[in-house]
Order: C-alpha cells, then sequence, then structure tokens
C-alpha cells in the first residue's frame, strides 16, 4: 500500500511539474527568440548604412549595391512575415504580443529605409539620398527604443 501511495504521489508530482517545466522551457525560447530577433533588425540596419556608405565611397556600383539591398529587403519581408504567422497562431501573452507587434513597426522602418537606399542608388538624387538619411534616422531611433537602447 505504501509504494502504491508513493507511486501516486511521484506520478502527481511528475504532472504537475511539467506545466511548470514547459512554461520555463516557452520563457527560454521567447527570451531567445526576442534576443535573436532585436540582432537581427539592429544588424540589417547597419548593414543598409554599411552598403550605403560603400555606395557613396564608390565601393560598389548601382547594379552590386541594388542586389544587396534587394537581398536586406527580401529577408527583412520574410522576417516581417513570419512574424505575422507568430501573431496569427495567437500563441503569445499580452507582453510577447506587444513586442512582435513593435517589431514588425520596426521592420516596417528597415524596409523603409532600405527601399530608400534602393531608390538613391538607382537615381543618385541628392532628394532621395535625404529621402533614406531620414528613413534610417526613424529606424535608428525605433530600433533602439524597441531594444531599449540609450543614446
Amino acid at each position: 500500500m505504501n509504494s502504491k501511495l508513493l507511486f501516486s504521489i511521484l506520478t502527481a508530482f511528475v504532472f504537475a511539474s511539467a506545466p511548470l517545466s514547459r512554461a520555463a522551457d516557452d520563457t527560454v525560447l521567447l527570451n531567445t527568440l526576442g534576443y535573436t530577433t532585436g540582432q537581427s533588425v539592429l544588424l540589417t540596419h547597419m548593414a543598409v548604412g554599411t552598403l550605403a556608405d560603400a555606395f557613396v565611397a564608390k565601393t560598389y556600383k548601382s547594379g552590386e549595391a541594388t542586389n544587396f539591398v534587394d537581398t536586406y529587403i527580401n529577408i527583412t519581408a520574410g522576417m516581417k512575415e513570419q512574424m505575422n504567422k507568430l501573431l496569427e497562431a495567437e500563441v503569445l501573452s499580452k507582453n510577447d504580443t506587444q513586442f512582435i507587434n513593435s517589431t514588425i513597426e520596426v521592420l516596417d522602418l528597415v524596409l523603409k529605409e532600405s527601399r530608400a537606399l534602393k531608390a538613391f542608388v538607382s537615381s543618385g538624387d541628392d532628394a532621395d539620398a535625404q529621402a533614406y538619411d531620414k528613413a534610417r534616422k526613424k529606424a535608428l531611433k525605433e530600433i533602439k527604443t524597441l531594444l531599449g537602447m540609450k543614446d
């Protein structure tokens, strides 16, 4: 009788602790997703800026720069699409949902920045350069807010 009772208690403990273990795993998973997402957004923004500098310094011709910026646009659009799918799955807490919504808004800004650079690379016009610079500054400001970075 004691072994049955002990077995029952251990079984109840295992099943009761399973959701806690799962929740801890989810927290680690979501924190990792948040860090890698933030890193990806920041690095894409930095890559676009580096490309802009290299283009202005004549390191790349317009065709090469366009190919690079198209890659950044496609990857960023793909990331945004995945973030939207995550929201549609409705598996996140309210706070995590807000982070993903904010991330999508920042991804839109990085896309705008990238497209503005593409327009500048294509035209070489000062107006397009200014539009790119304005989009770049706005994206950086919101990336810093998203990641909790200080100026």
